[in-house]
């Protein structure tokens, strides 16, 4: 059996455990620049403001109802996160973190009673985290995402779909509200005459695999009982690292564009170290405008390594590198990125045949990278960080007007 843990509206119910004030309260949780809502309450739920509402659109109307509002802060979403992957794996054998705040389980075989079973780690969870869970249980992945999304609806919090009830919670199901089932897909089923999951898993499994491929037959098969999708436990290292910002404000000098974008390439950076790859390829962009206001555009470039690089510092200067050639004066900048690729396995990496030093000196740089990334793990997130980084004027970070200032924040 497996099931799925998924917590309750995370990103309002971090912002809770650190602010009691707000439980019992409606809140909302915006997400970059304070643009959408990206995690809403129970109690604004039942309003029905919708999941992405531009919040501009919908800020007097919060105001009005008395909605707590906090800007996104996944640095300590991040942190909370960990700390509940590290108790629900107390009670599997094997486990899949799906997503920040989601994560598949393998119930020992030697579980009798599923539901209760679930309905205990539940309650250990949340009184070790603070953070609320729902659990599904079923046979499959599919059954069981769609079992934790009822279980959001029960006083428990626990819900099991077995073959008593399976025809009767895919009869209830709406077809677009199936895990794998995108918009369209939806729409085209839809037009077939096909409503709900219950319709769904009585086509033809030769029609579904000809309309829909592999995939759609997958996740009719995965209805229907029978275990398609396997639980991956190992994460495989990315293909690619992108880290990108929309900026707080407008950037229009050279100066203040690499600020912004040294400190994309410091987060990409570490994330390359903490999987043991090394980069072959840098690429940086410029967005100039925005794309609402119809006047948008990008300047772009990229570097190729003879060897590949992981260092804080040999990342820095290949990016300012390559800022010297894409900035042009003139134009208003709203948005910067750096994307790696072209990885390699850091830990084997082969010397060069007439070295003249090359590899020694970026082995101290790696060397010194891996310790600032130590020290900032042990004292909190950029307790060292570039100097360029320490200017008083940080115009590239997000608008945050209602970041919750219990959890500490960040040291730049």
């Amino acid at each position: 059996m497996l099931a799925l843990c998924d917590c309750n509206n995370f990103f309002v119910s971090c912002e809770r455990l650190y602010r009691p004030e707000l439980r019992g309260r409606p809140v909302v949780v915006l997400s970059s620049n304070d643009g959408c809502i990206i995690s809403r309450s129970n109690e604004v739920k039942v309003m029905g403001i919708p999941m992405g509402q531009p919040y501009f659109q919908v800020q007097y109307l919060l105001r009005e109802k008395g909605v707590a509002v906090c800007s996104g802060n996944l640095l300590m979403y991040k942190e909370i996160s960990e700390k509940v992957m590290k108790a629900i794996s107390h009670f599997t054998d094997g486990m899949e973190e799906y997503s920040i705040d989601e994560a598949f389980l393998n119930l020992p075989a030697s579980v009798k009673n599923p539901v209760g079973y679930v309905y205990d780690m539940r309650r250990k969870v949340d009184r070790l985290t603070g953070i609320p869970i729902s659990v599904g249980v079923a046979s499959t992945k599919t059954l069981s995402k769609l079992a934790s999304e009822k279980a959001k609806k029960t006083e428990s919090g626990v819900l099991e779909i077995t073959e008593r009830n399976a025809r009767g919670m895919l009869e209830s199901t709406e077809i677009g509200d199936i895990w794998g089932i995108g918009r369209k897909t939806s729409e085209q089923l839809k037009r077939c005459g096909i409503l709900n999951a219950g319709h769904f898993v009585d086509r033809d499994p030769v029609w579904v695999k000809k309309h829909l491929t592999i995939k759609g037959l997958m996740t009719q098969l995965e209805l229907m009982g029978q275990p398609c999708i396997p639980l991956v436990t190992e994460t495989a290292p990315p293909k690619s690292i992108q880290v990108s910002r929309t900026w707080g404000n407008i950037l229009e000098t050279f100066e203040d564009v690499i600020c912004a974008m040294t400190d994309n390439v410091v987060k990409a950076g570490r994330q390359l170290r903490e999987n043991n790859l090394a980069a072959g390829i840098l690429s940086v962009y410029l967005r100039y405008g925005y794309r609402h206001h119809g006047e948008c555009g990008y300047f772009t470039d990229d570097i190729h390594f003879g060897s590949s690089i992981r260092s804080d510092m040999e990342l820095i200067s290949a990016s300012s590198h390559l800022l010297g050639k894409i900035f042009r004066p003139g134009f208003r900048y709203t948005q910067g990125g750096v994307i790696l690729c072209d990885f390699s396995d850091a830990r084997f990496r082969q010397r060069e045949l007439f070295d003249d030093g090359t590899c020694e000196r970026r082995s101290k740089l790696e060397r010194f990278s891996r310790a600032v990334d130590e020290i900032n793990e042990y004292f909190g997130e950029r307790a060292i960080f570039p100097a360029s980084l320490s200017v008083k004027d940080k115009k590239w970070r997000p608008n945050r007007k209602y970041l919750s200032e219990k959890w500490g924040g960040l040291k730049y």
